[in-house]
C-alpha cells in the first residue's frame, strides 16, 4: 500500500469512528416526547387532576392513547394533591362554578340558598331626627353597617339621602339585597358575603356618584334599569370576583368588571 493510499484509510476509519461516536451520543439523549402520546403499551397513564377534568388511572395502548378519558369533576374541583376530583368542601375554592354549603361539605350549584321559603327580613333605613338611622343606629354619611343574613333573606332599602358613602358588608349565605331609590346610595360600597347571592338595584337617581360592588362566591348583581338619564347616570365599579355568575346590566354605565368563575 502506498503512503497516500494508508493516509486515506486512516482519514476513513477516524471519520467513521466520530460518526459512530456521535450516534452512540445522540441515542443517549434521546428521550420520548409524551405529549405526542403515551407507551410503550400497557404502562401506567392517567391519575391526575388538573383545571377541573380528571384523567383516571388507565393504561397505555398500541394506538399510544391512554385507556382512561377525562371527566368533568363539577361541581367540584380538583383535590389538593392534583389526582383526583374533590369529594367533599369546605370553601368555595373547592368547588367549581359552584356554590361550597359549608354545612354539609357539598358544593351547590350557583344561586344556592340554604332555604328557599324563609321569608326576607325588609329594612328601611328611617332616620331618627338626628341624621342617624335608627335602624341600626349609625350616621347614614361615611359609615358602616351588617346585615345579617345568616338565618333569612335581608332587604336594605335605602332613601332620599341615606346610606350616601356608606360601607354595606353582607354576611351569612342567604340573600342580600340592597334597594337605592332617588338621591340615595351616593358613593355606596356593598360587600357581598363569602357564599350568599347578593344584588344591587338603583331606582330613579339612586346610585349616584362612584358606586362600587365587591362579589364573592356566589352569584352577582347590579340592576340600573330605572336609570337612563341626565347627570345622574351611575359609574358602578363591580368586583366579580370568583362569583359564579356575575351580571351588570348594560344601563349601569361602564364601571363595571369582567365575568366571574372559578373559586374564591
Amino acid at each position: 500500500m502506498t503512503r497516500l493510499a494508508a493516509r486515506a484509510a486512516l482519514t476513513l476509519a477516524v471519520s467513521v469512528a466520530a460518526v459512530s461516536c456521535q450516534f452512540v451520543t445522540g441515542l443517549h439523549d434521546m428521550h420520548v416526547d409524551d405529549s405526542i402520546g403515551c407507551g410503550p403499551a400497557g404502562t401506567p397513564c392517567g391519575g391526575t387532576c388538573a383545571s377541573g377534568q380528571e384523567t383516571p388511572p388507565g393504561t397505555c395502548g398500541d394506538d399510544g392513547a391512554c385507556s382512561a378519558e377525562p371527566r368533568s369533576c363539577a361541581p367540584y374541583a380538583c383535590d389538593a394533591g392534583g389526582t383526583a376530583c374533590a369529594t367533599s368542601c369546605s370553601t368555595s375554592r373547592d368547588c367549581s362554578d359552584a356554590v361550597c354549603d359549608t354545612s354539609s361539605g357539598t358544593c351547590q350549584a350557583c344561586e344556592w340558598t340554604p332555604d328557599d321559603s324563609v321569608p326576607e327580613v325588609v329594612k328601611s333605613c328611617v332616620p331618627d331626627g338626628g341624621g342617624t338611622c335608627s335602624e341600626f343606629g349609625i350616621d347614614m354619611a361615611n359609615q358602616s353597617v351588617t346585615l345579617d343574613a345568616s338565618e333569612h333573606p335581608v332587604v336594605l332599602r335605602c332613601n332620599g339621602d341615606q346610606c350616601n358613602g356608606a360601607l354595606v358588608t353582607c354576611r351569612g349565605p342567604f340573600p342580600c339585597e340592597v334597594i337605592c331609590n332617588d338621591n340615595s346610595c351616593e358613593d355606596l360600597d356593598l360587600r357581598c358575603s363569602d357564599t350568599g347571592r347578593c344584588s344591587l338595584k338603583c331606582n330613579g337617581s339612586g346610585c349616584s356618584g362612584n358606586v362600587k360592588v365587591t362579589c364573592k362566591a356566589n352569584s352577582c348583581s347590579v340592576d340600573c334599569r330605572g336609570l337612563n338619564d341626565g347627570p345622574t347616570h351611575p359609574s358602578i365599579h363591580r368586583e366579580c370576583g370568583s362569583s359564579c355568575s356575575c351580571s351588570e346590566t348594560p344601563e349601569c354605565g361602564d364601571g363595571g368588571g369582567g365575568g366571574g368563575g372559578g373559586t374564591p
